[in-house]
């Protein structure tokens, strides 16, 4: 017979169950993980091949499929973290909607 480490509750009282963790705990388990912040990487991946220009006067980040994912006066600072995500979001969108069609 064998025991949940966490909770010590029977796992395999009548099959041949392999796991070390029950049901219960497994789920307790999922829940507790903290969740991982997305990162710059992460962003890149999907819009890897997007173009930043510089047009009247705005600073433009365009998809390949020449849609606008972003932009920003000329001025204006922002962190890359920001557009990125933004720019992620609008991307997806837009992927989804064309899906659709």
């Amino acid at each position: 017979m064998k025991f949940c480490k966490d909770c010590g509750g029977v796992l395999n009282l009548f099959g041949n169950n392999s796991a070390e963790l029950c049901s219960s705990c497994i789920q307790h388990t999922k829940k507790c993980l903290p969740t991982v912040p997305e990162t710059a990487t992460d962003n890149i991946d999907l819009i890897g091949d997007a173009v930043l220009t510089y047009e009247n006067g705005k600073i433009v980040l365009r998809s390949k499929e020449g849609w606008l994912l972003w932009s920003a006066s000329g001025e204006t600072q922002t962190e890359l973290t920001a557009v990125l995500k933004t720019a992620k979001l609008i991307y997806e969108i837009r992927n989804k909607r064309k899906k659709k069609s």
